[in-house]
């Protein structure tokens, strides 16, 4: 196929910082062009990553992130008004693409209403029907042109309803395959952990989630718990992109004023910006995803919040164990709602108990048991670990966004 000179305009709608990240890949293929087809305009509701990848920002996530049944519930009025306004920047500049990415609560209402105004739709990873609310695949098989699925069971589950998906495969692996390349072209790491912290026992990386109910929820009983584990130990916490460092200071200075941490406690935690697959690459199994070595790889281990953060330190080795808390409202909703036997994606996905779970009950003495008792489980885990890389894995060698955006381009220019 040969380019056309025909320049189309393709929006983009992600509501969160992961949306933004995988969403930037896509972005940055459309606005450059390839694989014989023109380059587009591309506009925004995303973030940083879109933005740098070359789309056009007209929102940001960090207005809109919303999270949990009662805060949604909460804040109705400004969701209704973050609706409007979606519809109002979609009108005014008229795309021949919607792109919709994950948070499905908002974007299937968008996609309703774009489908009815003519609009091509296009859905890159799908809402969890298989997780809960089947029912929204009536809705789906009406309003979404093309679903591009990132797990390989998402296929055959569509297809029982009647709906058509394509694997593209998952976009963790193309941030992975980013990081490797800065870190041959910086011919090391970014951030260098035993530079950073000096040579201790353990280093425990903590991922208390990317909103800010989240960390203050679980980020004191992460430190906590790491340092009843071991006294020693460092605390590498994975800064989420919609915070910064203040905010984290002050969750911790709380924590250290109510009596829930120590003065050593506060002191062994460093945060970190956007690093999080260097630091997990130079915890982890060098051998797994990504062929670099480290000084202190095997001396790592992870306290992570349920959700795609659980399946990155999989993909790249570091043992872990998986908490999260939500208020009591979301949980007895999500218990009524929710048809899973687990929580964390890699369980989901191995259809095993690979990882131990703590809901709700995330108190440090549970955490610290789990942690105590991930040596004896580390071959198990890196058996496990070693499936879920072949699981997800794509034979062809293409990544996720190439998929999309092969998707789109066929309906920009056939």
């Amino acid at each position: 196929m040969t380019a056309t000179s025909s320049k189309r305009k393709v929006f983009v709608l992600a509501g969160e910082a992961s949306g933004d990240l995988h969403g930037s890949h896509v972005v940055r293929k459309l606005v450059s062009g390839g694989q014989g087809y023109a380059p587009c305009d591309v506009v925004c509701w995303g973030g940083d990553f879109m933005a740098a990848a070359g789309g056009r920002l007209l929102s940001h996530y960090k207005e809109r992130a919303i999270m949990g049944l009662w805060e949604v519930i909460r804040n109705l009025k400004k969701i209704r008004g973050f609706l409007a306004q979606a519809k109002a920047d979609i009108l005014a500049e008229k795309p021949d693409v919607l792109l919709l990415i994950d948070n499905p609560g908002f974007n299937l209402r968008i996609a309703k209403w774009a489908k009815a105004q003519g609009i091509a739709v296009h859905y890159y990873i799908a809402p969890k029907a298989w997780a809960w609310n089947t029912g929204r695949i009536k809705t789906m098989k009406r309003v979404i042109d093309r679903l591009y699925v990132i797990f390989p069971f998402e296929v055959s589950f569509f297809e029982r309803y009647g709906m058509a998906s394509e694997y593209v495969g998952n976009p963790i692996f193309e941030k992975i395959q980013a990081t490797l390349n800065e870190f041959h072209d910086r011919k090391g790491w970014d951030v260098d952990v035993m530079e950073a912290c000096g040579k201790v026992d353990r280093y425990v990386l903590l991922m208390p989630g990317s909103r800010k109910n989240e960390v203050r929820s679980l980020l004191p009983n992460f430190v906590s718990a790491a340092r009843k584990f071991n006294p020693n130990a460092v605390c590498l916490v994975a800064g989420a992109p919609g915070l910064d460092q203040s905010f984290y200071d002050q969750v911790l200075l709380e924590a250290l004023q109510d009596g829930r941490l120590t003065d050593a406690d506060f002191d062994s935690v460093r945060v970190y910006f956007d690093v999080t697959y260097s630091l997990l690459m130079q915890l982890g199994d060098g051998a797994l995803m990504a062929p670099v070595k480290s000084s202190v790889q095997g001396k790592g281990l992870a306290l992570v919040a349920s959700g795609t953060a659980t399946l990155e330190t999989a993909l790249l080795g570091v043992p872990q164990v998986v908490a999260y808390r939500v208020n009591g409202f979301t949980y007895f909703m999500a218990k009524l709602l929710v048809k899973l036997r687990w929580v964390s994606l890699v369980n989901i996905l191995l259809n095993q108990g690979l990882l131990v779970e703590h809901l709700q009950d995330v108190s440090p003495e549970r955490l610290t048991k789990s942690l105590q008792e991930l040596d004896a489980q580390r071959d198990r885990m890196d058996e496990g670990y070693r499936s879920l890389r072949d699981l997800l894995s794509v034979g062809d060698g293409s990544t996720a966004s190439d998929g999309v955006f092969r998707g789109i381009a066929k309906d920009l220019y056939l």
